[in-house]
């Protein structure tokens, strides 16, 4: 059972370890120019709305799904919604998920789910095991001289075998095992939490764009694989009833 576990969480470290550290380089078009937001290099369209398109981060690592940051800046004189539905993605051409911020609440959701079955599943069998931490099971062998029926001396052997119970053990056993359980349960309910507050504090979400008013977030794509060359990704931006056109190279970055 130990050399089991061991070479598990030997294989956890290993994937760990083949995690990759990728890039998405902006690539400004004509028209359009760098500029740099929280220290990363982004790119900015002016058109009837300026929008303002960037990376979260200069490296991410494969673990994790791309993440980029949408600003735009409504410059005409009527409002108009702005979500993710205004945003797509290509890489190398093909259409590229784009998660909406419902999409990665509910998936907060489930994984609390399957997460608080995981730990129901691990406190019943605590349960368990603290029900059988009363027993100690004892034995051993003996040895006992005697006289038979004709007063002749005699060696016998024997062993023995029983279980005893101590309750007290039982109960601190029960005690212990059911305030893991509790704070299994409530590490569970606090992590959710915080991933929903994260999301709802930074992801975009569908809002209606005043005349010269900002708006923005975050906005969550799906894993882009990574390729022996860089890849293409074309973000195409729709806002005021324009389109804003945006490059990336995605490669993996250097050491």
């Amino acid at each position: 059972m130990i050399k089991l576990l061991s070479i598990t969480i030997l294989g956890l470290f290993l994937l760990q370890g083949c995690a990759s550290a990728l890039q998405l380089e902006p690539d400004a078009l004509k028209g359009q120019e760098k500029i740099y937001q929280e220290g990363v290099e982004a790119i900015m369209s002016p058109k009837k709305a300026l929008v303002a398109i960037r990376p979260e981060a200069k490296t991410y690592s494969s673990d994790d799904r791309p993440t980029i940051v949408i600003t735009v800046l409504n410059g005409t004189e009527k409002p108009f919604d702005f979500s993710t539905e205004n945003v797509r993605v290509f890489v190398d051409g093909d259409s590229h998920k784009v998660f909406t911020y419902d999409e990665l609440v509910a998936e907060v959701k489930r994984e609390q789910v399957w997460s608080t079955i995981a730990a129901a599943l691990s406190g019943a069998v605590r349960s368990m095991n603290a029900a059988n931490a009363g027993y100690t099971y004892n034995s051993g062998g003996f040895n006992k001289f005697a006289y038979d029926n004709k007063e002749n001396g005699v060696n016998g052997f024997g062993s023995y075998s029983d279980y005893t119970y101590n309750a007290a053990a039982a109960q601190q056993a029960r005690i212990a095992a059911n305030a893991q359980t509790q704070a299994d349960m409530q590490a569970i309910v606090n992590s959710a939490e915080q991933s929903l507050d994260a999301l709802s504090a930074t992801m975009l979400k569908k809002t209606t764009v005043f005349p010269q008013a900002w708006h923005g977030g975050y906005v969550t794509i799906d894993k882009i694989p990574i390729a022996d060359q860089p890849r293409d990704v074309k973000v195409v931006v729709m806002a005021a009833g324009e389109e804003h056109e945006f490059l990336f190279k995605h490669f993996k970055a250097q050491k």
